[in-house]
């Protein structure tokens, strides 16, 4: 599912209100699928220091004892390669490390898109209670123009209650505005997605994926 999740024809009619809880909820998925994704990659990561070294991991082979080595083969690499390269084919000490190494650009990309997101969703949280506050005081406005028209209507005077209905209106506005700049993220975040996608160097594209993440995270502080 693509990030660019507002740009039906439809998107005027969508309320406020409407566009945040789909925002947050968007918002807490992504969240969801990189903190599922930093898993499994660690555990490929973990897996591929095991294939490599395997000769130094008793019952490799059995799926009991990969699951305990897995545990830990991620963390421990740098000690493994220290007690272990010299014992092993040069070429396969290379391939393991590139390997490992992708896996860890991927990995820290994911964490900057997880951290991304946790942001986009503490911005519409935010949002969430101004729109709420506005739409308070506009049923509080309403409540008290009601009482004014009903007093025009007995003295035929003009007490128009128009600076308070305008000062609702540009709440509204600015939240309006303010929904649209969030937005612009999921916008500008598929962009990146799609731009990084057709990239073939896999490790300098992660890194350079992650570092376009961390400018919008910058950018929102």
């Amino acid at each position: 599912m693509g990030w660019n999740i507002f740009k039906s024809k439809k998107s005027e009619e969508i309320s406020l209100e409407e566009r945040i809880k789909i925002a947050i909820q968007k918002a807490k998925q992504d969240k969801r699928l990189a903190e599922k994704e930093i898993r499994d990659i660690r555990e490929w990561a973990a897996t591929a220091i095991i294939d490599a070294y395997a000769e130094f991991f008793p019952n490799a082979n059995l799926t009991y004892y990969r699951k305990q080595y897995a545990e830990t083969a991620l963390e421990e690499y740098e000690e493994i390669k220290m007690k272990y390269s010299d014992k092993m084919e040069p070429d396969m000490v290379e391939k393991c490390d590139n390997i490992v190494n992708a896996y860890l650009n991927q990995i820290q990309l994911r964490e900057s898109k997880l951290k991304l997101f946790t942001k986009i969703e503490s911005e519409y949280l935010k949002t969430k209670e101004k729109l709420i506050i506005a739409n308070e005081k506009g049923e509080q406005t309403d409540k008290m123009k009601a009482h004014t028209e009903r007093l025009k209507s007995l003295d035929n005077n003009s007490t128009e209650t128009l600076s308070e209905a305008m000062t609702d209106s540009y709440e509204l506005e600015d939240i309006k505005e303010d929904i649209e700049v969030k937005e612009e993220y999921f916008n500008q975040l598929e962009i990146l997605t799609n731009q990084f996608s057709d990239d073939g160097s896999e490790h300098d594209s992660a890194l350079a994926f992650k570092d376009e993440i961390d400018k919008m995270i910058n950018d929102m502080e």
